[in-house]
Parts: C-alpha cells; structure tokens; sequence
C-alpha cells in the first residue's frame, strides 16, 4: 500500500500524471517507434498513470468533505 499523498503531494501528482498523459499521447503519434518498443512504452506509462491515479483517488477519498460523500 503506498502511503497518502500531502496536500503539495496530490498537486505534484495531478502535474506528473497530466505531464505522463501529454507524453504518451506524443509517443502515440510516432511512427518511428518498432511495434514491441512501443507496446513496451504503453505498457510502462499506463502502469504508472494507473498508480498516479490511484494516489490521487486516495488522497480525494481521505479528504473529501462529509456532505460530499453523503451527496455522492
């Protein structure tokens, strides 16, 4: 389990993770890239997209509001 993000944190996170997103979509656009490699580069970059978003779901869920969840 990885330990719950701090207020600058969750910021740094959300920055990295819309940082990750603009890069895989550039690599996306390539075509110079061999198909294996690529694959590869997906496969690492959704993993960790996948990690960002769960610190981020974390840190929400931790610090959201009681009247937030009650309304959800």
């Amino acid at each position: 389990m990885t330990e719950v993000l701090t207020a600058e944190g969750y910021e740094q996170t959300k920055e990295k993770l819309r940082d990750l997103q603009s890069r895989l979509a550039e690599i996306e656009k390539r075509t110079d890239l061999a198909p294996a490699h690529l694959a590869s580069v997906r496969r690492s970059y959704n993993s960790m997209i996948r990690e960002y978003l769960q610190d981020i779901k974390l840190y929400e869920v931790k610090h959201a509001k009681p009247d937030t969840l009650a309304s959800a």
